[in-house]
């Protein structure tokens, strides 16, 4: 074998084993591009969920609003508008109390279902590349 084929020969064995990790980088590479694109999709949704969540709240709230003035606008003494008035209150606070509750916890398990595959796709990632 001349000293040219040796050279070819060797220069392709290097290439070969050079290209192995730099194929398994682009395939990690590949799924964590994958990966976050389904936690942007999946986010989207979640945010759309939120938002109604939101709007379902603040309709409720709205709705107390117009039931508590129509019962102020009923009342026919001062002692029956204090009672309204600290029974609404009340009523409020509980309400919103459990909103932001709800809230909290909506919250809180968008953000770790969210950054769950994210952690995943990059451990997968990070396990194939070494």
């Amino acid at each position: 074998m001349s000293e040219h084929d040796q050279s070819r020969k060797f220069a392709d064995k290097s290439a070969t084993i050079a290209n192995e990790p730099l194929q398994k980088g682009k395939q990690a590479t590949e799924q964590s591009v994958h990966a976050i694109e389904q936690v942007f999709s999946d986010g989207a949704e979640k945010m759309r969920v939120y938002n109604l969540k939101m709007i379902d709240m603040a309709q409720a709230n709205a709705e107390g609003v117009f039931q508590f003035a129509r019962q102020l606008a009923a009342t026919k003494s001062l002692s029956d508008l204090s009672e309204l008035w600290a029974a609404h209150a009340k009523k409020q606070f509980t309400m919103l109390s459990e909103q932001f509750k709800e809230m909290t916890a909506l919250g809180q398990k968008i953000a770790a279902e969210s950054a769950q595959p994210v952690a995943d796709s990059v451990n997968q990632a990070f396990k194939k590349a070494s």
